[in-house]
């Protein structure tokens, strides 16, 4: 069963995690480019990073440092989620509080993305003219909230990504107890 550092651990390693992510996205801001969608994956580092840390902490503060798959799994995963909650949290207070600027940036980037000939052509070969409309006002209407709900749920989100980061640093650090037979 679970030992009393399950909590602490995935508090402490998840916020780390929010943190380094909140970090890594003014740091990409500073340099002068939008911190949002593709400049933010590599963040998922971070959060891959405390996985593995809040893991084989977990297996340390256990008895005779076992750990089944399924607490591994659980450590990851809430650590993952956890961390997600903090940076998604602090991506909607700081593009919330920034007068939209990096936003506004972001969506006249995509929205100029989309209308390259190129670009555009292809969607509307892919999926009409109509769904490609859908898109565009799509972005038009983003808001904080929306990114801050795609940190967490989105295609690219920490969520679905970290579920087989989980399954895989579960599978590596995860070890039984060990049975001596008695002769």
């Amino acid at each position: 069963m679970f030992n009393k550092s399950f909590t602490k651990t995935i508090i402490i390693y998840g916020f780390i995690a929010g943190l380094l992510t909140l970090a890594y996205c003014l740091l990409i801001n500073n340099i002068g480019q939008i911190p949002l969608d593709g400049k933010k994956a590599p963040s998922m580092f971070f959060s891959i990073l405390m996985m593995v840390l809040a893991v084989k902490n977990y297996r340390k503060h256990n008895p005779d440092e076992t750990l089944h798959f399924w607490e591994g799994f659980a450590v990851a995963n809430l650590t993952n989620i956890f961390g997600a909650c903090v940076s998604a949290l602090g991506l909607y207070f700081w593009l919330s509080a920034n007068g939209n600027t990096i936003l506004a940036d972001y969506i006249k980037q995509t929205i100029d993305m989309l209308n390259v000939p190129a670009v555009k052509n292809g969607y509307v070969k892919e999926m009409g003219i109509a769904s490609f409309n859908t898109i565009v006002e799509a972005f038009k209407i983003l808001s904080p909230k929306d990114i801050a709900i795609d940190e967490i749920f989105g295609l690219k989100g920490k969520m679905p990504l970290g579920i087989l980061v989980s399954i895989m640093i579960s599978l590596y650090f995860r070890r039984q107890y060990q049975y001596i037979k008695k002769p």
